[in-house]
């Protein structure tokens, strides 16, 4: 929410900037049309722009022209546009807040009430007092012909000639001002009011009052006010001097009426004062009515007009076609994004005793969850979707004290769901606050080891039954994780392939990555850097070339098993007493990728986002 309401108050803030532009470009057209400008400046801070994506996200635009999407969805449109976004994500990568700060929100908002209803106060004591103005008038009895349907009063506490009423505009004159301006001078000045009536300027300055209560602490609200006044007296001064020819004589009615009533009018009233008099009276006698726009001109507010409207409406289509391929943050195919508040209905957490015993299971298959005799720290990892070498920061009891987790989602609560509720149950029992950083870090590159680009031995192509038995399954499971269907048939379920030998091959589109001991059927290779990126602790990045699925098997040795350290025994409790033994006599992984798969390692250096822990608690218990 407030990083919507942020980036609300950047996209007028620039939009404003833009408008001061044109009206800088259009400073010797016609006043009317910076008017104009300067009101669409006023009302897209009433407007946000995410409003005009939503209704663009019901536009049925399946696929966008890849330059459009391209540029729309761009990491620099973007950022221009929503420079805010990154401090609410959705519960998959976002940084949280700290609940130190929860009081700045509220904080903030009672300040901002303060001053809109000292705003309020004052405009509504305004309004009264008009009112009662207009309830104490009486009708004019006109010494001068008006050509007009509007109503015209007169009172004798009106300061000066102006406009009332938002719907019904009445022009308020002061009592006896027929006595001390001349026939013509009266006659230009109500030419000056029936303008304002006929504009409707009380009701666009009755918006832009609006605009000034609910933004008041932002400077360029007051500017925009200030702007408008000037505009629209302007556009009235150059309306009568176009009709009447007489600007000498509109000239000293002005003067004389100013003379008489110096008190500044208020904005909601229109009236024949108001803005820099000196250089009204300067441009009406030099009778300067502006000029017309030229058709680049015309073109170029054109552009900007449709830019403004189109941009959002298109931005929002294709946000829209991507969330329903499943490709937008936060999306799921075939559905709406995720709630980012979305949490489990109920959840016991508590502390497992004996942390030197057998490791429990993970089994996330919504609504049910259950996390059992686990460190807390895979859970961490894998609510946050980063690897450990890219969570800096937690605390050494996450990977040595264990807990038991049991929860319920709400009732069809999709599987892609499962991250949202994860982090959540981690800032609401663990007190989990975090924010992303990117640093420059040492990765490694994957490319090919031999300069023809052939692979090893070891790595052949999937067969194609293989590949489309995959396809199907890679259905089942898109679908399961949008909430239609079931799970996907896992090896030793009904329906599913046999549970696997740990020494035999294993079956289609599945596989062993044990460290060590590698054997994988229909996988591709980006699926196989992630795992390798945990072996060797920092990001590995694919540059193969390789696309498609592979067949592969890879044998090596760790580093710690080849010097003789503990990770042997650590290995043998986790891979189970049937799982190959890991020959310490092998290469090393590095060695094993280049000899068995023909692939190879490049060290080198790049920027990796990392989430920074700021905090994480142990957990309030059942």
């Amino acid at each position: 929410m407030m990083a919507d309401f942020f980036n609300h108050l950047w996209q007028s803030t620039m939009f404003a900037a833009v408008v001061a532009l044109l009206c800088v470009t259009c400073r010797h057209n016609r006043a009317q049309l910076r008017y104009g400008l300067w009101f669409a400046a006023s009302v897209k801070f009433l407007v946000p722009f995410a409003a005009l994506t939503a209704a663009g996200g019901f536009l049925e635009w399946r696929q966008a022209p890849a330059p459009v999407a391209s540029v729309m969805t761009s990491p620099v449109i973007r950022e221009l546009n929503e420079p805010f976004a990154d401090i609410s994500q959705g519960a998959s990568a976002s940084p949280v807040t700290s609940s130190d700060a929860d009081w700045i929100v509220p904080s903030l908002f009672a300040l901002w009430l303060c001053g809109f209803a000292a705003i309020a106060i004052k405009r509504v004591s305004a309004w009264r007092r008009i009112r009662a103005v207009v309830r104490n008038s009486t009708p004019w009895n006109a010494t001068t012909t008006v050509a007009s349907d509007i109503e015209i009063r007169t009172a004798p506490t009106v300061l000066e000639p102006g406009v009332v009423g938002l719907w019904k505009p009445v022009i308020l004159l002061p009592a006896g001002i027929d006595t001390y301006l001349t026939e013509r001078q009266l006659a230009t000045v109500l030419a000056h009011e029936v303008c304002h009536a006929r504009r409707r300027d009380s009701l666009t300055a009755a918006v832009h009052m609006l605009v000034e209560a609910l933004f008041w602490f932002h400077p360029m609200v007051w500017w925009i006010g200030a702007r408008l006044v000037t505009e629209r007296e302007q556009a009235c001064d150059e309306h009568v001097v176009a009709e009447t020819a007489e600007p000498v004589a509109y000239a000293e009615g002005i003067v004389t009426i100013c003379r008489r009533y110096l008190e500044t009018p208020l904005m909601s009233v229109a009236g024949v004062g108001g803005a820099d008099v000196k250089s009204r009276i300067d441009a009406i006698l030099a009778n300067r009515t502006g000029l017309r726009l030229t058709v680049s001109r015309r073109l170029l507010l054109a552009v900007a007009a449709a830019l403004s409207l189109v941009v959002p409406l298109v931005t929002g289509a294709i946000e829209a076609a991507a969330i329903a391929a499943g490709q937008g943050p936060g999306a799921r195919a075939g559905g709406p994004p995720i709630d980012p508040q979305l949490r489990f209905e109920v959840a016991s957490v508590k502390p497992v005793a004996d942390a030197s015993g057998p490791l429990g299971r993970f089994l996330p298959i919504l609504p049910r969850f259950e996390y059992s005799q686990l460190p807390i720290g895979w859970l961490l990892r894998s609510a946050l979707e980063k690897p450990d070498y890219q969570v800096i920061g937690a605390p050494g009891w996450v990977d040595t004290e264990r807990y038991t987790i049991m929860a319920k989602a709400p009732d069809g609560t999709p599987q892609a769901a499962l991250t949202t509720l994860m982090l959540n149950l981690l800032k609401d029992r663990f007190r989990l606050a975090t924010h992303l950083e990117t640093r420059e870090l040492p990765i490694f590159n994957l490319v090919m080891a031999r300069a023809d680009g052939r692979p090893g031995p070891n790595l052949k192509v999937t067969p194609a039954d293989c590949q489309a038995t995959v396809a199907e399954r890679d259905a089942v499971t898109q679908a399961f994780a949008a909430g239609r269907g079931a799970p996907p048939p896992l090896p030793g379920m009904p329906g599913g392939p046999p549970l696997p030998d740990l020494n035999s091959p294993p079956p289609c589109g599945f596989g062993r990555m044990l460290t060590g001991d590698v054997a994988v059927s229909g996988r591709t290779i980006a699926q196989f850097v992630t795992t390798v990126s945990q072996w060797m602790g920092r990001p590995v990045i694919d540059k193969t070339g390789l696309t498609g699925l592979y067949d592969f098997t890879l044998k090596f040795a760790p580093e710690d098993v080849r010097d003789g350290g503990p990770l042997g025994a650590t290995l043998t409790l986790l891979r189970g007493p049937q799982a190959p033994r890991v020959d310490s006599d092998a290469p090393s992984l590095s060695a094993a990728l280049q000899e068995q798969l023909g692939l190879k390692l490049e060290a080198s250096r790049g920027p990796v986002e990392v989430v920074v822990i700021d905090r994480l608690e142990k957990p309030t218990l059942d």
